[in-house]
């Protein structure tokens, strides 16, 4: 089980800490996205007198980018009358008549309160912004991403992040150091538990630092019961966030773009199960999909896609394009459903 593998992993894995969690953009605030999404609706067709989920977010991705505009424009005409008002003042000031150094003065301070004001009344108008342009972002990504009926319960909390002692004791990448994550969503697929997340990961430390990982992240129970792990690695051409923490597994399989990792002398095709190992390999390594790891544990398995910036990064001036985030939504019910065969697994 979980705990009696996470006892296998070294000390040293089991104490490492993350140094900082990045707080760059916030989560979603806790719902239940099945009360959003009645069972059975296709969530990426329209509907009569409602938009579809990429329509409401190219209108916020408009109207946030209009937000931003006016800021900077409303920014550079701020800076440029305090400009004026500061070179007046200079002038003002080198003047001999007293009048014209009280009114230099009087402009300086102008210029001061006018900056204060300004301030106060602006600083908080881009990151309220930011926020609820994100929330829109994420709120409809996860109602089309967990539309499928397998899913239930499926919840997000604005509060939750992933911790690092989740990758750490999944022992796929080692040293790791950092972890910065986002939109953690919780749930059941036919039953079982999930996690599903935004992923960062870096190992080393400052000018050192490296990233291991960036792209989607996610766990899932199973009912295995053998030594040791699993990793199944499948990458493409030009791979990245390849598994490093392996020095204590061997090659079991190798094809070209695809490597399976395990204990010498484990057999994964018994302990796995032929039909895993088959409808795994549905989770189609292109387009957007640079990538993934699968570690699989007695109890426990997640799995690590590596995507590009398409799927990871928010619109902003580009139009939204849907065909992205399809294809994460394909990939994630696809890889559910080939881990939910390690509950059901067959050696024939």
């Amino acid at each position: 089980m979980l705990e009696e593998k996470k006892e296998t992993i070294s000390e040293e894995k089991e104490n490492q800490k993350a140094e900082e969690v990045s707080q760059e953009t916030e989560p979603l605030p806790e719902q239940d996205i099945n009360d959003l999404l009645p069972s059975g609706v296709a969530i990426e067709k329209p509907v009569p007198g409602e938009k579809t989920y990429d329509q409401v977010i190219e209108d916020a991705r408009i109207d946030f980018l209009r937000k931003y505009k006016n800021s900077r424009r409303n920014s550079y005409i701020a800076m440029g009358v305090v400009l004026a008002l500061a070179v007046a003042s200079v002038i003002f000031i080198g003047l001999k008549p007293s009048g014209f150094k009280i009114a230099g003065w009087v402009l300086i301070g102008v210029a001061l309160v006018g900056m204060i004001t300004y301030y106060i009344v602006t600083h908080n108008t881009m990151p309220n912004a930011t926020r609820a342009y994100i929330k829109v972002v994420n709120d409809q990504m996860n109602v089309r991403n967990f539309s499928d009926n397998k899913y239930q319960n499926v919840t997000v909390d604005k509060d939750e992040k992933l911790e690092l002692s989740d990758p750490v004791s999944d022992a796929i990448f080692k040293n790791l150091t950092n972890i910065a994550s986002r939109n953690v969503v919780n749930g059941k697929f036919n039953d079982r538990t999930f996690k599903v997340g935004d992923l960062g990961l870096y190992s080393g430390t400052g000018k050192q630092r490296v990233s291991a990982f960036v792209g989607k992240y996610l766990s899932f129970t199973n009912d295995l019961h053998f030594e040791g792990r699993y990793i199944l690695s499948a990458f493409n051409d030009k791979p990245v966030d390849l598994p490093t923490d392996i020095d204590d597994l061997k090659v079991l399989v190798e094809e070209p773009n695809f490597r399976l990792y395990g204990k010498e002398g484990n057999k994964p095709a018994s302990d796995l199960g032929k039909d895993f190992l088959k409808e795994i390999r549905k989770v189609a390594v292109e387009k957007h999909l640079l990538g993934y790891s699968v570690v699989i544990w007695s109890g426990h398995s997640a799995m690590y896609l590596s995507y590009d910036d398409a799927i990871m990064a928010l619109p902003f001036e580009k139009k939204f394009q849907k065909e992205p985030n399809e294809q994460f939504a394909n990939d994630l019910l696809q890889a559910f459903n080939a881990l939910d065969l390690l509950n059901n697994k067959k050696e024939k």
